[in-house]
């Protein structure tokens, strides 16, 4: 059949066929949109943040006492607190820490070196109050000078991760460098510190102790491979026997922390990819409702057809061709609807924007379920004998 004697076959039906069209424009803008967004949430999860996403653990507690919350106590309870959570069988390594990694936000500072503050000036840094195992805790490499150790307790000494130290100095040597923060003695292999920070990889870490814990503070520790669970069942109750007027909070991996950044994303990708499956799914049904109605319409041309000689095969594809049209028509309109939604999606969230191949692709998915939806038509159309065009003569 020709394109000619398909659009005006389409164009007997208008209403049907432009409800449609738009359906399969709609479709393809949300199949679209939703494989960039499940492609941005995958890239975002899975990118390397340095850390042993399997083997760290941390756990919020906060004393009840305020006594306890401050000085001299606190650091008495802490030091309590890190001995017990340090015998457990399976942990290698425990600190505590004002805040943990692989955070939306947190307790960040500026950084500059001391006076060049009008050349390089950098936001929103964060800040780890911290003690010396926290290295061993992160799995820290050392990529110049030296670690913090029990020696830089209260001192004016700092450490910093590797791509903070080359935004700040470049190709200088940064150990020894003085900064508004302190003087840096070493600088660290770089991890996912926090989302929203002026860079996630940037960090400073020093020896201080907490001196308030308004707010509580975390404990971290870093387990043996395959003992995590069990580390998990024990952490809570040993925290406690060191100190029972304690709120603790659960206890999380790095990678439960991971996906809880990454949270939002990853459901309105999960719930773009379910809408996105219905719409195809209706998609085929009303392609296949289309071609089943139209197949009965056309009873009797298709048994003239067949009287003139057509073959099954013939029919089959021209039956298939007007649902081949109607998709590639509607596939047109749903590029604009792909390109508009995500402008749209633009504006309140990050997404990629739409590279040319990935339409086409659709546009082939789209193809392959409106073939697979009205081959079964089709089939009851090459079953229609010559004899129907004589019956209603």
């Amino acid at each position: 059949m020709s394109v000619h004697l398909i659009l005006k076959s389409l164009l007997r039906r208008k209403v049907v066929t432009a409800l449609l069209l738009l359906q399969l424009a709609i479709t393809l803008g949300l199949v679209v949109n939703s494989l960039l967004l499940a492609g941005a949430a995958k890239e975002l999860v899975q990118q390397p943040t340095g850390l042993d996403l399997q083997q760290i653990q941390s756990v919020w507690v906060k004393p009840t006492s305020k006594r306890l919350r401050e000085e001299p106590a606190l650091s008495d309870l802490i030091s309590r607190q890190l001995a017990a959570v340090r015998q457990i069988p399976g942990v290698e390594a425990a600190e505590y820490v004002n805040q943990t990694p692989l955070r939306q936000g947190g307790s960040n500072r500026n950084v500059f070196e001391i006076d060049h503050q009008d050349e390089i000036n950098v936001d929103s840094v964060p800040y780890y109050d911290t003690a010396s195992q926290i290295f061993a805790v992160l799995g820290s490499r050392l990529v110049s000078g030296r670690l913090l150790t029990e020696l830089d307790r209260s001192t004016n000494n700092i450490v910093i991760t590797e791509k903070l130290a080359k935004q700040l100095f470049a190709e200088q040597d940064p150990i020894g460098k003085a900064t508004n923060n302190g003087t840096v003695v070493g600088v660290v292999s770089d991890f996912f510190s926090q989302r929203y920070a002026s860079d996630p990889f940037y960090a400073v870490l020093v020896n201080n102790p907490l001196h308030r814990v308004e707010q509580g503070y975390q404990i971290m520790l870093r387990v043996s491979a395959g003992q995590s669970e069990a580390v998990r069942q024990q952490l809570v109750d040993v925290i406690r026997a060191a100190e029972p007027e304690m709120d603790i909070g659960n206890v999380m991996l790095l990678k439960e922390s991971r996906d809880e950044v990454f949270r939002s994303e990853i459901g309105l990708a999960t719930l773009l990819a379910i809408l996105s499956g219905l719409m195809l799914l209706v998609a085929m049904i009303s392609a296949y409702s289309h071609a089943h109605f139209h197949a009965l319409q056309m009873q009797q041309e298709v048994g003239i057809k067949r009287a003139l000689g057509a073959s099954k095969a013939r029919v089959l594809l021209d039956v298939l061709s007007e649902s081949w049209l109607t998709t590639l028509v509607g596939a047109v309109l749903g590029v604009l609807v792909c390109y508009g939604l995500n402008i749209s999606l633009a504006k309140v969230i990050s997404i990629p924007a739409v590279p040319l191949w990935l339409p086409l692709l659709a546009t082939l998915l789209l193809l392959v379920c409106v073939t697979l939806a009205t081959w079964y038509p089709a089939r009851i159309a090459t079953r229609i004998s010559p004899a129907t065009a004589t019956k209603t003569l």
